[in-house]
């Protein structure tokens, strides 16, 4: 290493690399703030995310409730109620990445490239933001389910491990989020390859009806499918039922999705970084 002349000056750091955790925290909470008002004040946001599942809750327990009690002999609202709560979180994966999309290609990145701040912080608040908007959103809509007879039966701990499995299931879709977005070249390939499937996932699904209703040889698929997983660990967790294997699911397929979409943005994030 060369030794650095007396009279020399040390290259200044760029702000925008800045190491204080601090710094980078509270220049976080400030995008957080903004991703919450930005979802406050979008009506179209509001109404995917709440509205929409509200309305799907009450419309299938009216049309579902009586038969799926005196066919199956089960509370239809106890399995209905977590996967309407799942929901809430896997529709704003296309409301994220979408917004997130705007933002690189409006100019507000380029904006906040140019200031003195660590753009890591522009992730980390976009997810900061969008997780507790999950958040919020599930306690409201649980809330709603309660005035028409969702209950927790399993104690305290139990209600703790509910939101628990909410936040793992958020995280993979805020995950997921940022990542579509980032690799996505026009909003219409988001909408594509991001409806579609969150549609697919939540129909053969065992929120709407019980496993052993599917025919048999999709039975594994629907089994192993991440939403089955997450509504059978809050129905368990919420009422009864299995936990080991589908609280265990969840987190695998939560650090599994986090993992690979993680890989994908932080590569594609440092390009859009340097470029000019």
């Amino acid at each position: 290493m060369t030794a650095q002349s007396p009279g020399t000056a040390a290259p200044p750091v760029p702000p925008s690399f800045s190491p204080d955790p601090a710094t980078l925290a509270g220049a976080s909470a400030v995008i957080a703030g903004r991703v919450l008002r930005q979802f406050v004040r979008n009506r179209m946001m509001i109404i995917v995310t709440i509205a929409f599942p509200l309305l799907q809750l009450f419309m299938l327990l009216a049309a579902f409730s009586v038969l799926v009690r005196d066919t199956q002999d089960v509370d239809y609202v106890r399995r209905l109620a977590p996967l309407i709560v799942l929901t809430t979180a896997f529709s704003s994966v296309l409301t994220t990445a979408i917004a997130l999309w705007s933002d690189i290609r409006s100019g507000v990145f380029n904006r906040l490239r140019a200031m003195p701040l660590d753009m890591r912080a522009y992730v980390l608040g976009r997810i900061g933001g969008d997780f507790v908007r999950i958040m919020g959103v599930a306690v409201l809509v649980t809330l709603v389910a309660h005035a028409v007879g969702f209950r927790f039966s399993q104690g305290p701990l139990a209600v703790l491990g509910f939101f628990g499995i909410v936040a793992l299931f958020g995280m993979m879709c805020s995950a997921l989020a940022v990542a579509v977005a980032l690799v996505a070249q026009h909003p219409g390939v988001i909408v594509r390859y991001v409806q579609m499937p969150t549609l697919v996932l939540t129909l053969m699904s065992t929120g709407y009806v019980p496993l052993e209703a599917f025919p048999g040889w999709i039975r594994p698929v629907v089994s192993a499918n991440p939403v089955s997983l997450a509504t059978d660990a809050l129905a368990g967790l919420s009422h009864q039922g299995a936990l080991t294997a589908p609280v265990l699911g969840t987190a695998a397929w939560t650090v599994g999705v986090t993992a690979v979409c993680t890989a994908v943005a932080t590569r594609r994030f440092a390009m859009l970084v340097k470029r000019g």
